[in-house]
């Protein structure tokens, strides 16, 4: 099984089409269907479902086609990765959210830029929900992100736990109190953040809530962090953030802690399970140098 094969096998998964495939590979089409025969063979399964009015990946065909993505995204970025080398340059690729941009990489990225003068840092700033794909897909070398991680091809480690904070209208009544008791928040309007792109933050506010029975009046549904603290200083309610926005916020807002034992939530540093480049092990040593020296819990 060589690449040609896994290119031309993507290229009719994504079409559903052997003509139109052939025409986006600039081959014949019973070339083109002649390889996949050859490639099912090797297989030894059919990888699609054919008929005069469609075709269709079966469900082998749908394993194989993302096993098939992650070779191919791999063998690019090893021909983009050595090129880079040849060069005496190299990048490594960072996917994140807003805690690791200012809990994390202040301390970590000057001293990485000293080690490797020359390496081109490039930043993503990119939801938690995409950045699983995006390690996966190869765009990204590393990512910062919350939980959870699924795929058993990467390997995670927590580099950052903080608690939430709450977060109010600089003229709101609780912002007399030093600390808020977990009772004074019932029926408050409340700024949530959403499920699908806030991820952990959800999930560990809304255990928080159901811990202490503390039932929600939700006025908004925020779909980023800063959205969040904009609507929070437009004085429409209180939200439940991880303590890392109190560098974020301004005059219209004021951050207090929990009284007790507040809800608490981690940062996972994710890589894939692969041999790593002397730029991004360096990377990870500086993480980890900077967890072992304590400054990963707020």
């Amino acid at each position: 099984m060589e690449l040609r094969h896994l290119r031309y096998f993507i290229a009719v998964a994504d079409e559903l089409s052997f003509t139109r495939a052939a025409e986006r590979l600039h081959t014949a089409q019973p070339s083109l269907s002649q390889q996949i025969r050859n490639l099912e063979d090797e297989v030894g399964t059919p990888l699609f479902e054919r008929t005069r009015r469609k075709v269709e990946l079966t469900e082998a065909g749908k394993v194989f086609l993302a096993e098939a993505r992650l070779v191919v995204a791999q063998a690019d970025r090893a021909v983009t990765r050595a090129r880079q080398v040849g060069q005496g340059r190299a990048t490594v690729t960072i996917g994140f959210v807003p805690a690791a941009e200012i809990r994390v990489f202040p301390a970590i990225l000057p001293r990485l830029r000293l080690r490797f003068p020359d390496v081109n840092v490039e930043l993503r700033s990119l939801p938690t929900a995409d950045q699983e794909e995006a390690l996966l897909r190869g765009e990204i070398d590393v990512a910062f992100m919350r939980r959870p991680v699924q795929s058993s091809a990467l390997a995670s480690e927590v580099v950052l736990i903080e608690p939430l904070v709450v977060v109010l209208p600089s003229a709101h009544p609780l912002a007399q109190h030093e600390r808020i008791e977990p009772r004074m928040l019932g029926g408050e309007p409340f700024i949530s953040t959403h499920p699908q792109f806030s991820g952990q933050v959800y999930d560990v506010a809304d255990a928080w809530f159901a811990a202490h029975e503390i039932e929600r009046n939700v006025a908004q549904v925020a779909t980023n962090i800063l959205l969040n603290l904009n609507l929070v200083g437009m004085g429409l309610g209180y939200a439940l953030l991880p303590a890392y926005v109190e560098s974020l916020t301004s005059a219209a807002i004021c951050t207090r802690p929990l009284a007790g034992e507040p809800p608490r939530i981690d940062l996972l540093m994710v890589t894939r399970k692969e041999p790593h480049g002397a730029e991004l092990e360096a990377l990870f040593e500086l993480v980890r140098a900077n967890v072992r020296d304590g400054v990963q819990t707020s």
